[in-house]
């Protein structure tokens, strides 16, 4: 099942990277100066960007899919691989070459993930092990971070407002996952128990919000500040939320030091994309 849950996983990553490409490719020609609602309203009428759309949500699909079959502590970490898929998918459709400098950086998050979750390797826990205060002390301290990271970035400008608000989008996703993995024991009930499981609306909560959240860090038009907050902010809450709320637990041993080296490379290989990635977009 681990494997299962990290191939699906891998999936959702490509069609969200495809997504992401998508909806760049559409915002190329959009005025940053007309604001983010308007400027939502013109992306609606774009091909490219509603494809988009239905490519993150097949993404969607594919996330909570992967959360039935493995822990919530091995789905995140592996869809940080979106990001090198997007620089590969942006070279081949909107014509971005790729230097020496974004392969060894692809090479970095590859070997980063492989590393990470050969070492992780969580026992115990669960959506199902949590108890009614865990959720409501853990979903309120997100909800208590989303409001800070929203006023540091209705406050920011440029880099700064991409950034908080990049990072918002990012911590929002990775309460997604949480909120995906506590719906699966639901599944077995059929439509009835996934209707009847609060998780469900907060799904559709947590998806609205950490669609705008998105939007407006996209829109910042300074993705090399936005991308890491986005990349990064998800499998850290995500992993946190496994290890505290859920009660999943690591081996305290030599594994542990390979964590830190996988992590490393995940986080230098996200931060010398990105920047690729500004590149990119900057033309």
């Amino acid at each position: 099942m681990l494997l299962a849950g990290v191939l699906v996983a891998v999936a959702a990553a490509a069609c969200n990277a495809a997504g992401s490409v998508l909806q760049r490719a559409a915002s190329r020609r959009h005025d940053p100066t007309s604001g983010w609602r308007r400027g939502l309203l013109a992306l609606l009428r774009r091909p490219a960007w509603t494809a988009g759309i239905a490519a993150h949500f097949v993404g969607f699909l594919l996330q909570a899919v992967a959360l039935t079959l493995t822990l919530i502590t091995v789905v995140q970490p592996v869809l940080v691989v979106e990001l090198p898929f997007t620089l590969l998918l942006g070279a081949l459709l909107l014509g971005a070459p790729l230097g020496r400098r974004a392969w060894l950086a692809v090479a970095a998050m590859a070997g980063g993930v492989v590393v990470f979750l050969a070492c992780l390797r969580p026992q115990g826990g669960g959506p199902q092990s949590a108890s009614t205060a865990a959720w409501l002390i853990g979903t309120a301290v997100v909800v208590v971070v989303l409001v800070v990271l929203t006023v540091l970035g209705r406050a920011g400008r440029g880099r700064e407002r991409a950034l908080w608000f990049g990072t918002a989008a990012g911590v929002t996703y990775g309460f997604n996952a949480a909120l995906l993995a506590g719906l699966a024991p639901a599944y077995a009930d059929g439509l009835s128990g996934v209707l009847s499981a609060w998780q469900t609306y907060g799904v559709l909560v947590g998806g609205t919000v950490s669609f705008l959240f998105l939007q407006q860090a996209l829109q910042a038009h300074d993705l090399l500040w936005a991308q890491p907050g986005i990349t990064l902010a998800n499998p850290v809450v995500a992993v946190v939320w496994g290890l505290t709320v859920f009660g999943e637990r690591l081996a305290v041993d030599v594994r542990l030091l390979g964590l830190a080296v996988g992590v490393i490379a995940i986080v230098v290989g996200t931060v010398v994309l990105s920047r690729i990635e500004e590149e990119v977009d900057g033309g």
